[in-house]
């Protein structure tokens, strides 16, 4: 069974010959008018196509190019960012460019269905910037890949299916490169799941061994044969790791096909008696920006509500065109309007008196007094308004942006009619 579930998925993601001549049309055009781009300007820089496509382990009808303009490490960093964006600007019929910004500014550019991006980066031994790595990883990958890339190819589409592939901030999960190092030290897709069925926290894979275990605490460690103070897989998040674990264990169980469909991640109310909360951003940001401060505000806002004593039960981020947010589900109770408000333990004569002059009625508990006063919050959504209206906790951007805060069916009516994908 699992070899016919895998030739069935490989007759499907396996590049055709005639998406393999279009797509060497594209690079083959790209790479020509940026080189005399370069040429014309005088510089000392080169043309390289890197990624999947240069490695052979895209995946049919993936529509992402990455080139890099490699500098000479004589250029100085402020050059090199302000020329890759001149560069970067493909000025040909049908193209539209627009500056992203990841460790440095960028070019993305849009050709039909294709995503091109166009990456300034230096030819150096020495990393000098982080996306130098790069054109590295493309020539180990394919110095050592051999026969395997049908392998990646399973592997990245299981992950895909499962829901754990992409190191972009909204997932957290496996990057390309992270597959193609998975499939290089076990060989091959069956063996991956094998061994990760049986991985434990902070495992540790050194395809030269040449890093060290010690410099690492992350929960999983995959060396970068490039650069061995680097682990490939710092992105990836303990829960993207934990459900790869559990998905690969589920399919040798029981092997089936659907591991390798990707499903759309919509948010699903998981506890009946529970309320739903939807905070609403408006404002347009790259999602590898936007995310991030998605998360981090989400995280404050669960300490808080948690302060208060609400219980929150799940939570989820979310984007779409200039709409983004934070769904939480919070276990729904009746609190006390009052709440213990404590005071110093009774052996401490000056301050235990102090606090007892301050209130009217007090109570012993132990060896401490303390007394009822209202509660702060009698509602989960006065939390989440004071948080906001603070500001402290909240992701940069997410404090100058107008938000709107959706309870109930409406919040889970807003979600479900603009099919949002929801991540943690």
């Amino acid at each position: 069974m699992i070899s016919e579930i895998k030739s069935q998925i490989l007759s499907e993601i396996t590049p055709s010959d005639k998406e393999r001549k279009e797509i060497s049309n594209l690079t083959n055009m790209l790479v020509d008018h940026l080189s005399q781009k370069i040429s014309k300007m005088g510089l000392n820089a080169t043309v390289e196509i890197v990624g999947s496509i240069s490695k052979d382990t895209w995946i049919a009808n993936d529509r992402d190019i990455d080139v890099f303009i490699v500098f000479d490490k004589s250029y100085p960093i402020d050059e090199l960012k302000k020329l890759g964006l001149v560069i970067g600007k493909i000025e040909l019929e049908g193209f539209t460019s627009e500056t992203a910004y990841a460790n440095h500014p960028y070019t993305i550019n849009h050709f039909k269905e294709f995503k091109i991006d166009v990456v300034p980066c230096y030819d150096s031994i020495e990393i000098i910037t982080p996306v130098d790595r790069t054109p590295h990883h493309t020539r180990f990958v394919k110095e050592n890949i051999g026969d395997l890339r049908n392998e990646v190819r399973l592997l990245k589409q299981f992950m895909k299916g499962v829901g754990v592939y992409s190191s972009e901030q909204k997932i957290q999960g496996f990057s390309g490169y992270l597959c193609e190092l998975l499939i290089i030290n076990y060989r091959s897709f069956d063996n991956v799941l094998k061994n990760a069925s049986n991985w434990q926290y902070g495992e540790y894979i050194d395809i030269k061994k040449a890093g060290k275990r010690s410099d690492f605490k992350d929960p999983l460690i995959v060396i970068d044969p490039v650069d061995p103070k680097r682990n490939v897989a710092s992105a990836l998040s303990i829960e993207r790791l934990c459900e790869f674990i559990y998905y690969a264990r589920k399919y040798i169980e029981s092997p089936s096909i659907e591991y390798f469909r990707k499903k759309k991640r919509l948010f699903v109310k998981r506890f009946p008696d529970s309320e739903v909360y939807s905070i609403v951003f408006q404002g347009e940001l790259l999602d590898d920006i936007i995310y991030p401060q998605l998360r981090k505000t989400a995280k404050h806002m669960i300490t808080l509500l948690e302060k208060h004593d609400f219980k929150p039960l799940s939570y989820g981020l979310f984007k779409k065109g200039e709409a983004s947010g934070i769904v939480f589900e919070i276990e729904s109770y009746n609190l006390s309007p009052l709440v213990k408000h404590y005071g110093p333990k009774i052996f401490d004569r000056a301050h235990s008196d102090s606090f007892v002059s301050k209130y009217n009625e007090i109570f012993i508990e132990g060896d401490r007094s303390y007394t009822l006063r209202p509660r702060q919050f009698s509602n989960p959504l006065y939390v989440l308004i004071s948080a906001i209206k603070e500001k402290e906790g909240l992701g940069k951007n997410l404090k100058s942006m107008s938000y709107s805060i959706l309870k109930g069916e409406k919040a889970l009516n807003y979600l479900s009619s603009e099919e949002f994908e929801i991540y943690i």
